[in-house]
């Protein structure tokens, strides 16, 4: 009998997962009220139902009779994913609790304090006037339990805060903000996976990023890292390691985001999902490694998980291979001529057709296209 899973969310992320559970023959239902998203083209069955209706969405999963419930790239459906599997008593990666403990930024950051984990200081905030005793500058402001840029802000002046946080505050579920110490060097990333207890994957990749005008948008991702040395990247390694154990190891796919700061990496944040840019198409490439395969595949238990050694140990393949993003301002008419796919690329997707106007995702600069390709 066909095996249904129920994938919340159709963008262009989600689309990775839909065409990987198709190839595989399941019978997929994509889930989102946003009709015409990329992923909705290579699904069986379209449900238009918000992705944190919970009791929509059982009723989708009951009337479909799906087998698994699952997303990758979002934080938001990874909250509905969770709480979903556990009415359903489907298959799932960690528990309610912990993606609440992850979702809560201020949350998260003292629990890597109480593990003596990643030193940042910080304060969560509920009003612009509890940060008037806020002494660090630079500082980054952001909502609590926001996803992606949304709400980010650098604030270099006392003066400068207070609309800071009530941008922030606006992005906000739960209405709070965290005002935290600015890290400054090197952007870097670290995508894992916990399988049976055990880590089967951990590949480091360095973010590269806009300036100020796009805070934190990232332009691409370079796996190995270039601009990190050989003992930063064991730091950075040993810090994953640390935060694993003291989450007990539990099994699931996480991505770090970290910066590498003159007293060594220090985290920004962590989600338990793949990552958002396409990252597993550049992990592919530089060790032969598919991510989203190996997290179905424990999971579902369909195929065993093979342990992978660490990148920092030397198995990546020679040079450096880059994922590059092709981006434009929202509300942009897409203009594929502008954005050619690179003769070298071993890999190119465009996320819109031509005419077609851009969305609003981050706001800033939005993804029209990728690219994956070894550098010459």
């Amino acid at each position: 009998m066909t095996k249904k899973i129920l994938i919340l969310g159709t963008n262009a992320g989600q689309a990775d997962l839909i065409r990987h559970m198709k190839d595989l023959g399941w019978f997929v239902i994509g889930c989102s009220p946003v009709a015409g998203e990329s992923g909705q083209a290579f699904c069986d069955v379209v449900e238009a139902v918000n992705i944190v209706d919970l009791d929509a969405l059982e009723e989708v999963a009951k009337r479909h009779a799906v087998d698994l419930v699952y997303s990758i790239s979002s934080d938001v459906a990874m909250r509905s994913v969770v709480a979903l599997s556990e009415r359903l008593g489907l298959p799932h990666f960690y528990d309610s609790a912990f993606i609440d403990l992850l979702d809560n930024k201020a949350a998260f950051r003292a629990f890597l304090h109480e593990n003596k984990l990643s030193p940042v200081p910080f304060i969560q905030i509920a009003a612009a006037d509890e940060a008037s005793e806020w002494a660090h500058f630079p500082c980054i402001v952001k909502p609590t339990d926001g996803q992606g840029q949304r709400g980010v802000v650098r604030v270099d002046r006392p003066e400068d805060i207070e609309v800071a946080v009530n941008n922030a505050l606006g992005f906000s579920h739960s209405k709070q903000a965290i005002v935290e110490g600015f890290l400054e060097g090197v952007e870097i990333s670290c995508n894992v996976l916990v399988c049976g207890g055990k880590t089967r994957l951990k590949v480091l990749s360095e973010r590269l990023v806009h300036g100020p005008h796009a805070l934190g948008v990232p332009v691409g991702h370079l796996v190995p890292t270039e601009n990190v040395s050989p003992a930063n990247q064991r730091a950075a390694l040993e810090l994953v390691d640390g935060v694993i154990a003291a989450m007990g190891a539990r099994d699931g796919v996480l991505y770090f985001q970290m910066i590498v700061t003159p007293e060594g990496p220090r985290i920004i944040e962590i989600a338990p999902r793949l990552d958002g840019c396409h990252m597993w198409r550049l992990i592919k490439a530089t060790t032969g490694a598919d991510l989203i395969e190996m997290a179905v595949n424990c999971l579902t238990g369909a195929a065993d998980v093979p342990t992978l050694p660490n990148a920092a140990e030397g198995t990546l393949q020679e040079g450096i291979h880059e994922l590059m993003f092709q981006q434009v301002p929202p509300d942009t008419a897409f203009e594929p001529s502008i954005f050619p796919a690179p003769e070298d690329a071993s890999y190119h997707e465009y996320r819109y057709e031509a005419g077609e106007t851009v969305r609003a995702v981050n706001g800033t600069l939005e993804v029209i296209g990728y690219y994956v390709r070894k550098r010459a």
